[in-house]
């Protein structure tokens, strides 16, 4: 088995922020949320497409139009069922509670508070909610938040590094926390940031053979 030292020069290389996707207008308008016409009008403008990047969604200054490019980003084609557009039938709470917890650091009964409020949302998984904590850049107990949905899940059960320990890893709280904890002393380890190692998990750990 390797070890992720191995890899760490071509880990610190991955451009993580232009990682982009692409965005139909036809898809989102079957999705309703409060102040859809003037957010999607602010994205798309008079085009059918649209291109995002992580660049971009940190970039945006305003909190609601942040929390749908992140779900366009995250969920492209729509997510799975009805569950994005369940979740933002719940945009005002989560403006609310994002603005608030935005570039904070919280301490541990703070970070299960937050966590236990978004599983009272239908629709807002780990998938989801990971992805808002990590563009609003939102760290817990100084570990900062990093995206960890079904693909991250995958690849970390590949297990073909080291570090990663072992193979039944599920999308839950504490397999959270281990996986931002876990990341953050690989990031001090390697000497690159923290979202460039969940680039790597992936794109090249899931679709790699390294065994």
């Amino acid at each position: 088995m390797e070890s992720i030292q191995k890899f760490a020069k071509l880990i610190n290389e991955i451009p993580v922020e232009y990682q982009s996707a692409i965005v139909k207008r036809d898809v989102w308008q079957r999705i309703s949320y409060i102040g859809k016409k003037n957010i999607e009008g602010s994205i798309f403008r008079k085009s059918q497409i649209a291109e995002i990047s992580r660049k971009d969604i940190f970039k945006e200054p305003y909190t609601r139009i942040k929390i749908v490019k992140i779900l366009m980003w995250g969920f492209p084609n729509g997510g799975r069922s009805n569950n994005i557009e369940s979740a933002l039938k719940d945009i005002d709470f989560l403006e609310k509670m994002l603005y608030k917890i935005q570039d904070k650091d919280l301490p541990q009964q703070e970070a299960e508070n937050i966590l236990s409020q978004f599983a009272k949302i239908k629709g807002l998984g780990p998938s989801t909610w990971s992805k808002l904590l990590y563009f609003f850049n939102v760290s817990f107990e100084s570990r900062k938040c990093q995206i960890f949905d079904l693909k991250i899940v995958d690849s970390l059960n590949k297990n073909q590094f080291l570090e990663f320990g072992r193979t039944n890893w599920k999308q839950n709280k504490n397999d959270y926390f281990e996986y931002i904890h876990l990341l953050d002393s690989l990031s001090q380890k390697l000497n690159v940031p923290t979202e460039k190692i969940e680039a790597f998990l992936f794109h090249y750990n899931l679709n790699y053979k390294f065994l």
